[in-house]
């Protein structure tokens, strides 16, 4: 099993700023709450499909459970003034008091990019066009050929941000990662300690080719007909590969 390493950039965070969790620890509500079959009652339509949710899909869970999350250390209160976006959170959340009495302050929890860094960028009406940035408080350090992907968390559109993705060689870059985002112009409020901002998935770097290879899968057409005698699981129990993120 490889390791992914987090680096808090003072000692101070390891008392203030929670470290990141594995994502699968964080299923949303939503998906909790959601009912695995339509109207409790399992039945085929005439086209040969089961009323099953989105919770028996496999590869949306795969999705959703990948890698880990960056999560805030504290409530952001999220306001608008002059069509600007504010925040503001708690100072004591960033500062602590060293055994020789100083203070010890963290960055701020949110900063700003210009607009012009993304002038070009066709922002969706929701969202203000004016680029943030969460400050990230750990340097996340992966084996040696080994890059993490940065994106929205998966599957959470309830948010009212939305964190740009990006992709570091974290087996190299040697300061923390701080991850750009927008934030919803019609939105107002508190977005709570414990929310997760980012996504954050290592890989390993490999060169890739491609090719065609026409149209015939009759293989592939075979094996999938031998598991259409299970109406339920068929990619889990004959294709799924269990990952695992600790």
């Amino acid at each position: 099993m490889k390791t992914i390493q987090f680096t808090p950039i003072k000692k101070s965070v390891l008392g203030l700023i929670p470290p990141p969790i594995p994502a699968s620890k964080m299923l949303p509500e939503w998906y909790k709450q959601q009912n695995t079959i339509i109207d409790d009652k399992l039945i085929m339509n005439d086209k040969g499909s089961l009323n099953i949710t989105v919770k028996k899909c496999m590869p949306v869970l795969d999705d959703m459970t990948a890698g880990y999350y960056i999560t805030l250390p504290s409530d952001v209160i999220v306001s608008f003034k002059e069509g600007r976006a504010l925040f503001s959170w708690s100072l004591d959340v960033l500062s602590q008091q060293n055994t020789d009495g100083k203070i010890d302050v963290l960055p701020n929890l949110v900063s700003s990019h210009s607009v012009e860094q993304v002038s070009n960028l066709q922002i969706p009406y929701e969202y203000s066009n004016e680029p943030f940035k969460w400050n990230n408080y750990y340097r996340i350090t992966t084996p040696e050929g080994y890059s993490c992907m940065f994106r929205q968390p998966s599957w959470r559109f309830d948010l009212p941000f939305y964190t740009f993705s990006g992709i570091v060689d974290t087996d190299k870059h040697p300061v923390p990662v701080n991850f750009p985002f927008l934030i919803r112009q019609d939105w107002e409020g508190i977005i709570e300690a414990g929310t997760p901002i980012v996504q954050v998935i290592p890989f390993k770097r490999t060169d890739w080719s491609s090719e065609v290879l026409g149209t015939n899968n009759k293989k592939g057409s075979r094996e999938f007909r031998k598991s259409t005698k299970k109406l339920m699981h068929r990619y889990k129990d004959n294709w799924r590969s269990i990952k695992v993120w600790k």
